[in-house]
C-alpha cells in the first residue's frame, strides 16, 4: 500500500486533496492486483483513474490560468505527455497479460505523480502563494 506523506503536500488544499484521491486509486489498483482480482477489476480501476486524472489536470490548469501562472503552457504539455503515455500503456494491456500491464501502469503513474508533485506542482503552488500574499497585503 502506498502511504500519503505530509511531504507530498504542495500547500494548495484542493490539489492536495486531489493528489490524495489519486493515491487512493493507485492503492485500489494495488489491492486488486494483490488479491488476484486483476482480470475482474483492473479495467474498472484504470478507467476510474483515467477519468480522475483528466478531471484533476483540467482543474489544476484552470487554477494556474486563474492565477496567471506563467508556466501554464509547459505544465499543460507535461500533462499531455503523461496522457499520451497512459494511453499507450492502456493499449498494451489488451495485447499482454493484464496483471503485467496493470503493474506497468501502476509503476508509471506512481513514479510520474511523485516526481510531478514534488518538482513541478510545487512551483505553481509557490507562485500562487506568493501572488496571494501580495494581493492580500
Amino acid at each position: 500500500m502506498l502511504a500519503w506523506e505530509h511531504g507530498y503536500k504542495i500547500g494548495q488544499w484542493e490539489m492536495d486533496a486531489e493528489h490524495l484521491i489519486l493515491f487512493s486509486l493507485l492503492n485500489q489498483l494495488d489491492i486488486n492486483i494483490n488479491a488476484d482480482l486483476a482480470e475482474e477489476c483492473v479495467h474498472d480501476v484504470l478507467t476510474a483513474l483515467d477519468a480522475y486524472i483528466d478531471y484533476h489536470f483540467a482543474h489544476e490548469e484552470a487554477l494556474m490560468k486563474a492565477w496567471g501562472y506563467p508556466g501554464l503552457d509547459q505544465h499543460a504539455a507535461l500533462h499531455h505527455q503523461f496522457m499520451v503515455e497512459i494511453s499507450r500503456l492502456r493499449q498494451s494491456i489488451d495485447s499482454e497479460d493484464i496483471l503485467r500491464g496493470a503493474l506497468k501502469v501502476r509503476g508509471f503513474v506512481l513514479e510520474w505523480l511523485l516526481n510531478h508533485i514534488m518538482e513541478t506542482d510545487v512551483e505553481y503552488a509557490r507562485f500562487i502563494a506568493e501572488k496571494a500574499k501580495k494581493t492580500s497585503a
